[in-house]
């Protein structure tokens, strides 16, 4: 019986050994490129939806407002100033929502400034789906697979549900949040003494590649992340999405339908 157990489990380390190797072999070219924003061309835009991006698994696009390629760099803060703001036909301004923007290793941090002049015309209250639009527009980055919020100095009202993307975009959907320079009723000043800025008025975007970096030994979150992604890109290795589980030491899938362990 002992003899059995010892065979069973050396056996299962086995498969869960070849689905490793797997997992590197079919993940040897999305490995080798960057994990994270520096050097990489992107293109940012502002954009007017009818609804929020792929929430229902489609882009209702309205409108593009603004759109600027940047090299994203490390050495540059902000790789983007003054972003979103529209001049008329006689070169006025007529847009003072303005926001900076700043890709830094695998963080995308936008930061509304407008707030900073402190009158009436820079504020800003969104009432339906826009914001921006990040792409990877040559593709040179791997797949997107994660993306968490940090909204402990975010404008008043805003979601981080509305926050969605796909392999190669993310959408930031401001809807319903504002920054106003005086309270009224339920809707608060976005002042803040204790945000670093002294507003409420910062959001970041932690980002999460496929084989990249910030995907680590501890953090099972996100290596469920990658699972989900895997199982989407290679259906014929990893049919149908199955739970996570620890075995053998491992943090691991078992696929019963191919005989095959994702770990």
């Amino acid at each position: 019986m002992e003899h059995s157990s010892l065979e069973e489990a050396r056996v299962k380390k086995q498969k869960i050994r070849q689905g490793i190797a797997l997992v590197m072999g079919v993940m040897v070219a999305p490995m080798v490129m960057a994990d994270a924003f520096d050097g990489q061309d992107m293109s940012v835009k502002w954009e007017v939806w009818d609804t929020t991006p792929i929430a229902k698994g489609q882009i209702d696009l309205l409108a593009v407002i603004e759109e600027t390629n940047v090299t994203a760099s490390n050495a540059a803060t902000p790789d983007i100033k003054d972003f979103h703001s529209t001049v008329n036909n006689t070169g006025r301004k007529t847009t003072y929502e303005l926001w900076d923007v700043d890709f830094n290793d695998n963080v995308i941090g936008l930061t509304y400034t407008s707030r900073y002049v402190g009158d009436e015309s820079h504020q800003y209250m969104y009432s339906g789906p826009e914001g921006f639009h990040f792409e990877d527009t040559k593709g040179t980055l791997p797949d997107i697979i994660d993306v968490k919020v940090d909204t402990r100095y975010a404008p008043f009202g805003f979601e981080k549900s509305l926050v969605t993307f796909d392999a190669n975009n993310i959408y930031v959907d401001l809807d319903g949040s504002m920054c106003h320079i005086d309270g009224m009723a339920s809707m608060p000043d976005c002042a803040n003494k204790n945000s670093p800025t002294g507003f409420d008025n910062n959001i970041k975007l932690l980002v999460s590649f496929a084989g990249g970096g910030s995907v680590v030994a501890n953090d099972n979150g996100r290596i469920d992340s990658f699972f989900n992604w895997v199982e989407k890109i290679y259906p014929q290795f990893f049919p149908n999405h199955v739970e996570s589980a620890d075995l053998s030491g491992y943090h691991a899938r078992y696929y019963p339908k191919t005989n095959v362990y994702l770990a």
